[in-house]
């Protein structure tokens, strides 16, 4: 029975699609979380639950600090797609438990789906060829099993990556890479059209600033106030915390990549794009009306 590894909104969108096109019926869900179940914007649950009402079942895996914990975890996963002749999918590659515990399992296929831009980035831990580094006897362990590091080794054991990019590069050559039909209009909500403006040619996207340093985040920030009154929107990120009270803030229930097609083609002028080293850059960069500036570059 194949097995499914979420963590993201978008994984779970690719997921769904990967199920709908390889028409698979019977599969087994692991959400994993840093936390707990309810870390994440409401929205992450609504597609979650697509998926998880015709899974055989679902666990919820929640990350630890031990390896030990977490190769415990990945191992019983990988035991169940092998003892029921099953697939492995998941998108994290970097995962230095799941790489290590996949060991054991040299004949389980596994296939990997995009996790944004971390496949599109060559300077990305998915890109990374080099040994882990980490002392005693851990790091000797990494250094001997995985010397190009883990990401390298999930890389090679891949056999098709499914990828909502299909003109860009990505983690695998182009003969492992399944294009999969991919249209952003589609996931348009209905329910966000109240929220938006009736013409604008500007737009901010927010970001999760938790993932970035204290220093980053406080120069971010003050270039986000530099232009706050030249845009029209500013859409948050799913995971991002409310930290500005502005009437122009919204949160949505569809992807950024919906919201910008719509504005773009509805309004039919160019349209500025303000982001923080988001993957719409990379979903949207064939469009050229849409014209996209990095936040990040700045800092």
């Amino acid at each position: 029975m194949d097995v499914f590894i979420v963590r993201t909104r978008l994984q779970s969108l690719i997921v769904e699609k990967i199920i709908n096109v390889e028409n698979i019926s019977k599969y087994i869900l692991v959400f994993c979380y840093l936390d707990n179940k309810y870390e994440d914007d409401s929205e992450y649950y609504t597609t979650y639950k697509r998926i998880r009402e015709n899974a055989f079942f679902t666990i919820n895996v929640f990350c630890s600090s031990k390896v030990s914990v977490n190769f415990i975890k990945f191992f019983l996963t990988q035991l169940m797609a092998f003892i029921t002749n099953g697939k492995v999918f998941l998108a994290v590659i970097d995962s230095y438990p799941f790489a290590l515990s996949n060991r054991f399992f040299p004949s389980l296929e596994i296939n990997t789906f995009d996790d944004g831009s971390y496949n599109l980035i060559k300077s990305s831990a998915y890109f990374n060829e080099t040994a882990l580094t980490r002392k005693g006897i851990r790091g000797f362990i990494s250094k001997i099993v995985f010397p190009s590091g883990g990401a390298k080794y999930l890389r090679d054991r891949t056999k098709r990556h499914y990828t909502v990019f299909p003109d860009l590069d990505n983690i695998v050559e182009k003969d492992r890479v399944v294009n999969l039909d991919w249209d952003w209009s589609e996931l348009l909500d209905n329910r966000d059209l109240d929220k938006l403006p009736a013409r604008t040619d500007a737009i901010l996207l927010g970001t999760a600033f938790q993932d970035f340093s204290i220093k980053q985040q406080v120069k971010l920030k003050k270039n986000i106030m530099k232009i706050i009154d030249d845009i029209g929107l500013y859409i948050m990120h799913p995971r991002e915390e409310n930290w500005l009270e502005h009437s122009k803030v919204v949160k949505l229930h569809s992807p950024a990549e919906a919201v910008l097609k719509y504005i773009q083609s509805t309004n039919n002028n160019e349209l500025i794009v303000y982001h923080i080293d988001t993957t719409v850059s990379y979903s949207l960069q064939s469009n050229e009306h849409i014209r996209f500036i990095d936040l990040l570059s700045e800092v």
